[in-house]
């Protein structure tokens, strides 16, 4: 009897393994994922997505990876898998929809990305990484007012999240109020802990320098390129270099 019941036992382990497998081999992705290494995160999600049928989270940061690392046709066709595994109006299909619109972007599509966006946004659902990515969208469409309009909203929102104030500041950059620029970078760059994003120091050195303070603004640019960038950032770090060079040429500056 008790040989059976371990017989029992082992036969629904075996089962439940290789059930979950997909699972199972994801889990090591994820811990991949976390320490920051995504690109050996990426290889174990595509042995998981062989392996088996991946659930729909962990399809969504197997896309999610694969759009962090620069893999755009993946990305969609994960994307376009984990999307009719969705159920309509849940939040699994909003996150999807949403990872869709910055394949768009990344493709050069930015009137699909902010449509894709829009449609999330009019649909009810609104949190942090909405206001996030639809306030980049409305600022790279060049829609200035709606931008600052959208902003604004994101800001009371979420004035806790460094993106979002980013947001709000570059559209003021943008339609050239640099003062209120300048305030709201202040109060970003000054947070603790400190942004890790590239972003606000490149924009907020750009607002010094249109302001007459040319140094501060050049030594914030030398800062951001200590940050991180990836796929994912706005400008890649060679351009923020050719950037911090054009401006140290014309103040005269050793390149």
């Amino acid at each position: 009897m008790f040989d059976l019941v371990w017989k029992l036992l082992l036969l629904v382990a075996l089962v439940i393994i290789i059930v979950k497998r997909a699972g199972i081999v994801a889990l090591f992705a994820k811990y991949k994922y976390s320490k920051g290494d995504y690109n050996g995160a990426l290889k174990i999600f595509r042995i998981a997505d062989k392996v088996g049928n991946l659930g729909i989270g962990d399809k969504i940061l197997f896309g999610y990876n694969c759009l962090r690392c620069g893999e755009l046709a993946a990305a969609k066709n994960v994307f376009s898998m984990a999307y009719m595994l969705s159920k309509p109006a849940s939040a699994d299909r909003f996150r999807i929809m949403s990872l869709q619109a910055l394949v768009a972007w990344k493709e050069g599509d930015i009137e699909l990305a902010v449509g894709k966006l829009e449609d999330v946004y009019n649909q009810g659902f609104k949190n942090t990484n909405i206001y996030q990515n639809l306030g980049i969208m409305y600022n790279l469409s060049g829609d200035y007012e709606k931008a600052l309009a959208f902003n604004k909203e994101a800001y009371d929102y979420n004035s806790d999240d460094n993106i979002i104030v980013d947001n709000l500041a570059d559209t003021y950059s943008l339609m050239g109020e640099y003062k209120e620029a300048e305030k709201i970078y202040e109060d970003l760059i000054n947070r603790e802990p400190e942004p890790r994003f590239p972003e606000a120091y490149y924009g907020y050195g750009e607002v010094l320098i249109n302001l007459g303070k040319t140094h501060e603004g050049i030594a914030m640019i030398e800062k951001s390129l200590t940050k991180p960038f990836s796929f994912l950032s706005l400008k890649t770090k060679e351009d923020i270099e050719n950037m911090l060079n054009s401006y140290k040429q014309q103040a005269g500056e050793a390149v």
